[in-house]
């Protein structure tokens, strides 16, 4: 079976995807406890599913077993009493949203494409989101108490014959020490001032706040577009922001403030109850040439004591970087595909590639130049801390990745039997129509046929 769907386009492209259909009467084509399925919810989730590229000839039968799954454990959680908040709502329909604006153009083209104001399409898809976040949570209970031992593991490596087994590209772990110099006083305060004249000269009505984003503004996602964020709830960007943008009134400009990626001034543009638009200007503090040839040589200093084994590199990593996310995990670099500390060798940067390329296990590589998510330059030094050939997996090189797989086997087996006694012990009704249809589940036991109204 196919598992249902990423709501950033489950929830909205669904709506409109009914249109183009030429059945005149919706219909109630099953029910599940005392959840309905209408021959428009099928047709609704096979044009979601085509319209987000999954592969497969989709007929109505394999759709509705699909829905017929979900409605189960939908079920199931209400006569679990098992809950989510309204909060949790709230805050996953706003990403959601978020991800469907982004890819509309704006929240205007969105009301637009829907005829409806935000706060009413909220409110269309506030209990269909619910009803998926009951759907996860009654998932999520069923596997509550999945525990896969290493004989697990072994069990599930001896079922796959020889030349079935999974084949493992080339693979390599890393860990990592980063120096980054602080920019100095003076230029702090050089961009500081920069950004206070900048906020003078519009309130002067001498510049435009657009014009000089786009001519300075150091942030390649907004710059281009006059600093505009774009209408977003709160929440969406960092917390500085926030606290910024719920300070002013329309029209008002913040003074200059500081976030991870460097110094702003903000220009507020109007504010929807949690939603607001505003346009900023970015200003990244200019790190000396002086300062990371310091952060360099500290680095080429830390290194020699690593390779004298004079302080691990583990340590070493905990005691000097400053890289927040690595530094109290012994340094490891994290895969951010996956949240493994696993890279393919396709997955690698090309300069980190180059740098680990000749490095055997556990060798350090010299200090390189470093750029960060953030913008933030420095250096930094690399341990190879395993490599792996391209091979066919076995327990002693990939037990994570066969532990993994074992999961998932154990996770279908165990939601397997526990839907085939729902199904048991829950009242299901399958319109005829569909009975003769290959179900991999015992769906049909009686049949119904009740007429809805027409759709709007």
């Amino acid at each position: 079976m196919i598992r249902i769907l990423s709501l950033s386009c489950a929830l909205l492209c669904g709506t409109v995807s009914l249109f183009g259909q030429k059945k005149l009467v919706d219909e109630i084509v099953a029910v599940v406890g005392a959840e309905i399925i209408l021959w428009s919810d099928v047709q609704i989730q096979k044009n979601q599913m085509k319209a987000q590229g999954i592969l497969g000839d989709f007929d109505d039968c394999a759709v509705l077993e699909e829905i017929l799954f979900e409605k189960v454990m939908l079920n199931q959680a209400k006569v679990d009493s098992l809950e989510v908040s309204d909060d949790m709502v709230t805050n996953e329909l706003n990403k959601r949203l978020d991800v469907f604006v982004r890819q509309i153009g704006s929240v205007e083209a969105l009301e637009d494409y829907y005829g409806k104001s935000l706060s009413e399409i909220r409110d269309e898809f506030f209990e269909s989101l619910k009803d998926q976040l009951l759907v996860q949570r009654m998932e999520s209970e069923v596997a509550s108490d999945l525990n896969v031992t290493p004989n697990d593991v072994q069990s599930f490596f001896n079922t796959i014959p020889k030349d079935s087994l999974p084949f493992i590209n080339a693979s390599v772990e890393m860990a990592m020490i980063v120096k980054f110099p602080k920019p100095s006083v003076e230029e702090v305060e050089r961009v500081r001032n920069k950004l206070r004249s900048f906020k003078q000269a519009v309130e002067d009505d001498d510049e435009e706040f657009e014009t000089l984003a786009a001519l300075y503004s150091e942030d390649p996602g907004s710059s281009s577009k006059g600093g505009a964020l774009g209408l977003k709830p709160r929440g969406t960007w960092v917390p500085e922001f926030d606290a910024a943008a719920f300070s002013l009134k329309e029209g008002e400009i913040s003074s200059p403030f500081k976030t991870d990626y460097g110094w702003h001034i903000m220009q507020m543009v109007e504010r929807r109850g949690e939603l607001y638009n505003a346009n900023h200007i970015l200003l990244i503090p200019k790190v000396s040439s002086e300062g990371l040839n310091t952060a360099r040589t500290e680095l080429d200093s830390i290194r020699k004591l690593v390779v004298r084994d004079s302080i691990s590199f583990a340590l070493a990593a905990a005691r000097y970087s400053d890289h927040e996310r690595s530094k109290n995990q012994n340094g490891m670099m994290v895969n951010r595909n996956n949240g493994s500390t696993i890279f393919e060798m396709d997955e690698l940067d090309p300069s980190v590639f180059l740098t680990i390329d000749t490095l055997e296990i556990g060798e350090v590589s010299n200090p390189v130049f470093f750029q960060d998510s953030n913008r933030e330059k420095g250096y930094r030094i690399i341990r190879v801390v395993n490599r792996t050939e391209p091979h066919r997996a076995n327990l002693t090189d990939d037990y994570q990745t066969l532990q993994n797989m074992a999961s998932e086997k154990i996770r279908a087996e165990t939601m397997d039997r526990w839907m085939r006694r729902r199904i048991d012990e829950t009242f299901i009704k399958v319109n005829p129509e569909y009975h003769d249809c290959a179900f991999g589940y015992p769906w049909v036991k009686e049949s119904v046929v009740t007429k809805h109204s027409e759709p709007n």
